[in-house]
């Protein structure tokens, strides 16, 4: 079964190898000829993400504060409202020409609820304009200012709404903090009830959170969450500027997940774990670079940042993968958008080319997220490498035992 899987194998050299690496340049040539109908046939962008990199709170591991090279822009609210409009107005157009009336909208922070008034004003906007696009909204928040009016108005546009939370009270209020120093569990809690007292039929059932400190992280409590009318949690530990002592107490973590999992109905997921049950379930090996922002494939997307008015067609945390909308000439479809991306990739695809063949793990950890294995510099983050093969070791025993061969 494990050598089905490439785990393990017989002779040398490991056969993932030519795998791996034929398989990232067929990516990238399908990728290529993605991006050539999407000019050639003046094609429209499926999603659209609006960010922010400002908010209201501190935390220890903000992905905003790990080679971050802009930083916001002064300009007044009307002359940023005129620019978000330009941006969105061409994002329908071509919805229109292309005949197709749905899309997504996602909003994301920073704490995307900071900019609010302009978030309103953008959907009450397109709601007025485009009234023959159903538009479905997505919504990323620390749930800290929440209040009756914003829970309405949300209810009413039918967004979708996540939430973090890191794990539970104690570990939460160490880590997601106000900037005076104060923790935000007891706020979040509160104004979770605000909402879901506007959502009866989205009650938010799930959070996602960050795990920092293992020494002191207890996964037992977050299973008592569900006192808070929650079912699942989706958490990850922190992987940047950590050392490998640190990671392997990571893995060892989440590896508990596994375990705890089993005797609850309340789940603990993780995204490797979620990677790692893909991997193991191919028939035929492929690569994909796991990041569906970084493969714009199958998605062709496109982010808009309110707080250094950026453009980027990859992952909103890629700063070097970003141009201004000033440089695009205020046009979304300027191929310059796709020359900066496409140059990230390539150097993407040439990191883990150097970084990789020499790995055991190969072809199997795909090189990890922008912020763990080739971080989004395309550097190599070793600490990260050696959680996923710590994660990876606990993955394959928990496999092995449950198929009991």
């Amino acid at each position: 079964m494990l050598n089905k899987y490439k785990v393990f194998f017989n002779g040398n050299p490991d056969p993932s190898k030519d795998d791996f690496f034929k398989s990232i340049n067929v990516q990238i040539q399908r990728i290529n000829k993605n991006m050539d109908d999407f000019y050639k046939y003046k094609r429209d962008y499926e999603k659209l993400n609006i960010v922010n990199d400002i908010c209201n709170l501190k935390c220890p591991y903000c992905v905003k504060n790990y080679n971050n090279l802009f930083s916001p822009v002064s300009i007044k609210t009307d002359e940023k409202i005129k620019l978000i409009n330009k941006c969105i107005d061409q994002f329908f157009l071509y919805k229109l020409k292309n005949n197709v009336y749905s899309t997504n909208i996602s909003f994301n922070g920073g704490e995307i609820l900071l900019d609010w008034k302009l978030i309103k004003s953008i959907i009450e906007r397109i709601s007025n304009k485009y009234k023959n696009i159903k538009v479905k909204y997505s919504l990323n928040t620390n749930m800290t200012l929440m209040t009756e009016e914003i829970a309405e108005f949300l209810y009413r546009y039918k967004f979708k709404v996540y939430i973090s939370i890191d794990g539970y009270k104690e570990a939460h209020n160490k880590t997601r903090i106000y900037h005076d120093g104060r923790g935000s569990f007891d706020d979040v809690i509160k104004n979770l009830g605000i909402f879901r007292k506007y959502n009866k039929n989205y009650q938010i059932e799930g959070f996602q959170g960050t795990i920092e400190y293992p020494d002191e992280f207890d996964p037992l409590e977050v299973y008592k969450m569900g006192k808070y009318g929650f079912y699942s949690a989706r958490l990850a530990p922190n992987l940047l500027n950590i050392s490998e002592e640190d990671a392997i107490k990571k893995a060892k973590l989440m590896g508990r997940f596994l375990h705890l999992n089993s005797q609850n109905k309340f789940k603990v997921t993780e995204t490797y774990f979620e990677n790692m049950k893909k991997l193991i379930n191919l028939e035929k090996y492929f690569f994909f670079f796991n990041c569906i922002g970084l493969s714009c494939f199958p998605k062709i997307e496109l982010s808009f940042n309110l707080s250094t008015l950026r453009i980027n067609r990859l992952c909103s945390y890629i700063p070097k993968a970003t141009i201004t909308f000033r440089e695009l000439g205020y046009d979304i479809y300027n191929p310059k958008l796709w020359e900066i991306s496409s140059r990230f990739i390539q150097n993407r695809a040439e990191a883990l080319y150097e970084n990789c063949i020499n790995c055991e793990l190969v072809g199997i950890c795909r090189g990890g997220c922008i912020y763990t294995g080739i971080d989004n510099e395309n550097q190599l983050n070793k600490a990260a490498c050696v959680y996923q093969k710590e994660l990876w070791k606990i993955y394959v025993k928990k496999v092995y035992e449950n198929k009991g061969s």
